[in-house]
């Protein structure tokens, strides 16, 4: 196989050289024919230049980027915006002059990739860092071409949760049927068999020696109770019966029409009756209770009567199978065989116990006509009622031989043949089934010795030691105890009714994670599907688990036994029952254990894999997305760090993350965060209203105002700066504020963040300022940066009440994040700015600070909102958006007016400042500075210069920083490239102008046609995520930026194919699922590959009134299964076909076009 590999490769390779000269020469024969036919003849000295110089051949390179780098270098300061201003680099001029406005200027048809070296800076991942397993994206992708309606999912977990309810419904009252199996009719089961057991005993009895119902002595008492007892319970039975559910087919059926026609086909004729009877014999009862309580007006009607309440007994059917039921759940064998032998001999007693008092009364009948009975030969009818039962029960266990009856007894005599056939049938059948009970009792106890004897001759011939041989004859009979096999026809036993039987086995053990009791309640069958999954692991005293450093696969919950867990810490800590250990290993890639279990006893451990897990949402989209949503959140808070040990944070993620699902939330509201219950100013301040004075605490008269007053009088104080922060804005309250209680405190701190830096810019407090950048490894802001900040706040000059409008809105715009918010406010479509506009409309007591603010400021607010809705200074920061954004801020900037866009640049450099927390500005600092003031220089001329000339300006600023050149087109597409890949020095840019040289030239040109396009003239293709997937490839050694550019070319085309009859001139494409695919892949040719395996999900959505188009990139389970290969000799093999193939088919699309250009 090696030889042949060996061999493929030579030949390949031959082949390859032949075509890429075969390709060089039709290169050439095509460019000396464009030349000559001056197709990309252009004037690039045309008026309205910028500075930058023109494109010219001589000082190029065969990739199209230019050798040096522009004659002009960044000072110790950004230029200020009289040295540089908006315009649009004549090379980008050019470009679309030869181009045309047109989006024909590359060919539609899919672009080789070529065989090349790797490039990028491979780095290892950090032994703490987690990962996202592929599986989850996969099953994401798999799950999100279903939909079901909010409120239809709502409605539907609410049916489902009742259906599988375990307790039922204990209201008897209920408008609802009771659960058969629920605590209600369970109690109410068992009551009536003591009843059946009380009227067995009794009615006999009652016939036999004729008791009456009466106080006078105890068994007349008894029996007068357990008639009136009786007559209540059995006539309140039939209404219970009729509420109770039923199950038809294994399934539970709630239809009362269901459950009546049940009823009435089995109990309900014979109960009625029975009822009938009992209410038709207390009518035969004196009504003079308090004189004669035991005179009957027809006894022998009342003991018809009894007798047939006798036939009620036919319900005791049900003792031999609860107690059946009973003895399983305990799941011991033993136990089941005692009970058997136990039913056996009640059922034997009590049918004895009839035919006794039977005897006795057909002996006491013979006597009542005056002949000679058996009593009387027995010479007991004088004796006590006790005695006279004893006499008679020897009589039926053991009749005498000859009989004692008189020759002309025919009754007695008929009696005693009847009863030699019971005791040879009934009580001979009852020794049998209990002798073979104890048989099988035996066989078991023989089975497990045998067992046993052969472990132990086993051992004999392995030279173990006393002691091991001890541990595991130990270890034998717990499991011997624990799991005694057992063959059964399995198909006797549905599949649905097996899933129930693994709930009720395992669901207490798996519901006490957090995220499993919230699927229990919200996707039962799920939840069951998932027992169903859950492995059982035996471990012996003293035996690991887990250890530190290995590689975990599977979550762990424990079920008996003690054991001992030991921390990363090395701290130790016993426990006994149920506790769950790695959930993280459900859903990361490539975990390792970093604490130790051990078994202090003989325990039992239930382990799921990730893998099954995901297999049982495969077919529950619903519970599939809140497992995924939770799988990311899960992860994502796993990469913070804190202070706690590895467990103890999964603990921790554990229950934050599942509490923040849309699931929990529904189905456990929280009434503090119900929009309606919410009083933020009351918990605030109310504590504080007697040490503060009342223009400073009582936001309702403008507290937030006298803080600015009082600022301007007394000027900024550090010390105290965050106090009256919180004091004056109440939803900044660490302890009661709106962030506090929707458990929001990093957007809590990047809000109180950007209201300090805004202030210290505003009072120019440059130290308070730069105060977290102190403690982290970055550089410092610059005091020349700082003063093109403070000229940016000063070109606003913002009034009073600008400035206290832009306070409360960086204080209540994180609010709009919150999934608690988002979950109550449905109009706002899961957009940030929509659930703040809604509160500040409709909902002022979750931000009070709002009604403090004029209807002029409340205008800022909504409007600078709207802005921010439609334009992202973020993502023009890293060149992700196009000029037709900067366009659509333009022209929302002319209906608003100056005004609100100068309130939108003073939120915009609060908000920045603000991005990474602290007390201070910890996110602008050097680097971060001259990009975003660069942005906002071009930003200042929004409404003099044209959308392109800002845009382009803001990507030259960046290539002055990075000493880049922007003689050529590809220069300028690699500039915005390098914004893309948000690189911040020169090594960075130069990494990635090594990768772009690897391309080849019609891969770059479709790149530079692509990161040239306006959205205004061209059509522009947004890819949103693309910086993410620039960071991840240059950390994943099986992608790299060169084959990330290949790729992403390959996804250009196809869109160029789907959006061919589209007229919009903007496109989002989200590149979610790739920035995920690239951060788990292992191929470099799965890669390579992966777009002929995706799916593009089209849709529209409208923001702030306007209609875009969006495209969702689906990797599909083609990619996310082949995630995990490695890299092959086959898998280059075949690379390296596909590479030859591409070739080909492009030689002979040029030579047609050269024949083209020839004619």
């Amino acid at each position: 196989m090696a030889g042949l590999v060996r061999s493929s490769w030579d030949a390949l390779d031959s082949l390859q050289l032949e075509i890429d000269q075969s390709y060089e020469r039709v290169t050439a024969k095509l460019d000396s024919l464009r030349t000559a036919r001056s197709i990309f003849e252009v004037d690039a000295r045309e008026s309205g230049a910028s500075q930058i110089p023109a494109e010219t051949n001589n000082n190029t390179n065969s990739g199209g980027l230019s050798q040096q780098p522009s004659d002009f270098s960044l000072g110790p300061t950004v230029p200020g915006v009289d040295s540089f201003s908006p315009s649009v680099p004549s090379v980008l001029m050019a470009y679309d002059s030869s181009t045309g406005a047109a989006d024909s200027g590359v060919e539609s048809n899919r672009l080789y990739s070529k065989w090349r070296t790797m490039s990028g800076r491979p780095e290892e991942d950090s032994a703490s860092a987690f990962r996202l397993h592929g599986r989850w994206m996969q099953l994401s992708t798999h799950c999100s071409g279903f939909s079901i309606g909010h409120e239809t999912v709502r409605r539907l977990n609410t049916k489902r949760s009742f259906n599988i309810s375990d307790q039922g419904l204990e209201d008897p009252f209920c408008r609802r049927p009771l659960h058969p199996e629920g605590n209600f009719r369970i109690c109410w089961d068992f009551f009536s068999l003591f009843l059946l057991l009380t009227d067995a005993i009794l009615l006999p009895v009652s016939l036999a020696w004729d008791w009456k119902m009466s106080f006078d002595d105890a068994g007349s008492t008894y029996l007068a109770l357990s008639i009136w007892c009786s007559l209540v319970f059995w006539t309140a039975d039939i209404f219970v019966n009729l509420n109770t559910a039923i199950y038809i087919k294994g399934k539970l059926t709630l239809s009362r029409t269901a459950i009546f026609w049940r009823y009435l086909k089995t109990w309900f004729i014979l109960d009625v009756t029975l009822v009938s009877l009992d209410f038709f014999n207390m009518g035969y009862i004196g009504s003079d209770f308090a004189g004669d309580l035991t005179v009957f007006r027809a006894g022998r009607v009342v003991r018809i009567f009894r007798v047939f309440r006798l036939l009620r007994l036919l319900k005791m059917t049900k003792l031999d199978e609860i107690t059946q039921e009973i003895a399983a759940s305990t799941g011991r064998q033993w136990i089941m065989l005692v009970m058997a032998v136990f039913n056996s001999a009640v059922v034997t007693m009590l049918v004895a116990h009839i035919v006794t008092c039977l005897w006795f009364w057909i002996g006491k009948t013979v006597w009542d006509e005056g002949h000679v009975s058996w009593i009387h030969l027995a010479e007991a009818e004088n004796l006590s009622a006790s005695v006279q039962y004893i006499h008679a029960i020897r009589y039926v266990m053991n009749p005498p031989a000859p009989p004692s009856i008189m020759a002309n007894s025919g009754r007695e005599r008929l009696f005693d043949i009847l009863n030699f056939v019971f005791t040879l049938v009934v009580i001979g059948g009852t020794v049998s089934k209990i002798s073979g009970t104890l048989a099988e009792l035996r066989a078991m106890n023989e089975s497990r010795a045998r067992q046993k004897r052969e472990i132990r001759v086993y051992l004999t011939h392995q030279d173990a030691s006393f002691e091991l041989v001890s541990r595991i004859m130990r270890f034998v009979d717990y499991k011997l105890e624990k799991n005694t096999p057992i063959s059964f026809d399995s198909s006797l036993i549905s599949i649905t009714l097996q899933t129930e039987l693994y709930v009720n086995q395992r669901g207490k053990f798996l519901e006490s994670v957090p995220v499993f009791g919230l699927t229990k309640q919200a996707f039962p069958d799920c939840f069951a599907s998932i027992c169903a999954a859950l492995v059982k692991n035996v471990f012996e005293k003293k035996e690991c688990v887990f250890t530190a450093g290995a590689v975990a696969n599977s979550m762990y919950l424990t079920a008996t036994g003690t054991y001992i867990h030991t921390d990363s810490n090395g701290v130790e800590e016993t426990f006994t029952g149920e506790h769950w250990f790695e959930e993280m290993s459900l859903y990361a890639e490539s975990m390792v254990h970093h604490s130790t279990l051990t078994s202090k006893t003989f325990g039992e451990i239930f382990t799921l894999d990730g893998k099954d897990l995901v297999d049982c949402l495969q077919n529950s989209p619903a519970s599939a997305s809140m497992f995924c949503g939770y799988a990311k959140a899960f992860v994502e808070m796993m990469q913070k760090p804190t202070g706690l040990t590895v467990h103890g944070q999964q603990l921790v993620a554990a229950d934050s993350c599942c509490r923040h699902t849309r699931q929990y939330q529904e189905l456990y509201p929280d009434p503090k965060t119900r929009l309606a219950n919410i009083s933020i100013v009351h918990d605030a301040l109310g504590p504080d209203i007697q040490t503060m004075s009342e223009s400073t605490c009582s936001f309702r008269s403008g507290g937030l105002a006298h803080m600015l007053k009082d600022l301007d009088r007394g000027g900024l104080q550090p010390e105290n700066i965050i106090m009256l922060l919180q004091n004056a804005i109440p939803e900044l309250h660490p302890d009661v504020g709106t962030h506090a209680l929707l458990e929001q405190l990093f957007e809590r701190d990047r809000a109180v963040s950007s209201c300090v830096s805004l202030l210290a810019l505003v009072y120019d407090d440059y130290n308070l300022f730069v105060k977290p950048q102190m403690l982290a490894p970055v550089e410092v802001t610059t005091p020349g940066q700082w003063k093109h900040l403070r000229e940016l706040v000063t070109w606003v000059k913002p009034t009073p009440e600008q400035l206290q409008a832009v306070l409360v809105l960086l204080a209540i715009r994180g609010l709009g994040k919150s999934t608690v918010l988002m979950n109550q406010i449905r109009s706002s479509h899961g957009r940030p700015e929509q659930v703040v506009l809604y509160l500040i409309k409709k909902a002022q007591n979750v931000v009070p600070s709002t009604r403090g603010l004029s209807e002029k400021a409340l205008g800022f607010i909504e409007n600078t909102l709207l802005l921010h809705e439609v334009f992202n200074l973020a993502q023009m920061l890293q060149g992700e958006n196009v000029p037709a954004n900067v366009a659509q801020l333009q022209e929302r900037t002319r209906e608003l007016g100056e005004e609100v866009f100068h309130f939108y640049v003073l939120f915009l450099i609060g908000f920045m400042s603000g991005l990474g927390g602290g007390h201070g500005s910890k996110f602008l600092h050097s680097r971060h500075a001259q990009n975003f003031i660069a942005s906002m220089q071009m930003l200042r001329h929004l409404m003099d210069s044209s959308p392109s000339s800002i845009y382009w300006g803001y990507i030259a600023c960046r290539a002055r920083v990075l000493r880049a050149p922007l003689a050529a087109s590809e220069d300028l597409a690699l500039m915005r490239l390098a914004c893309l890949g948000r690189e911040q020095d020169r090594r960075g840019y130069m990494q990635l102008q090594k990768a772009w040289a690897l391309l080849g030239s019609r891969e770059r040109a479709t790149l530079v046609h692509h990161l040239l396009a306006d959205g205004i003239q061209r059509r522009a293709v947004i890819l949103e995520f693309l910086p993410d997937c620039v960071q991840k490839s240059k950390t994943n050694a099986a992608v790299g930026l060169t084959r990330l550019f290949e790729v992403t070319v390959d996804l250009l085309d196809n869109l160029s194919t789907v959006l061919h009859q589209s007229a919009e001139k903007v496109v989002l494409v989200d590149l979610s699922d790739l920035s995920h695919f690239i951060e788990v892949v292992q191929n470099s040719f799965v890669f390579s590959t992966c777009i002929s395996r995706c799916k593009l999900r089209r849709s529209e959505e409208r923001v702030s009134g306007l209609a875009r188009q969006r495209i969702q990139l689906e990797m599909t389970s083609g990619n996310w299964s082949r995630a995990n290969e490695a890299d092959s000799d086959l898998s280059n093999l075949a690379y390296r076909v596909r590479d030859v193939l591409q070739k080909q088919q492009l030689i002979l699309s040029q030579l047609e076009s050269s024949a083209l250009l020839e004619v």
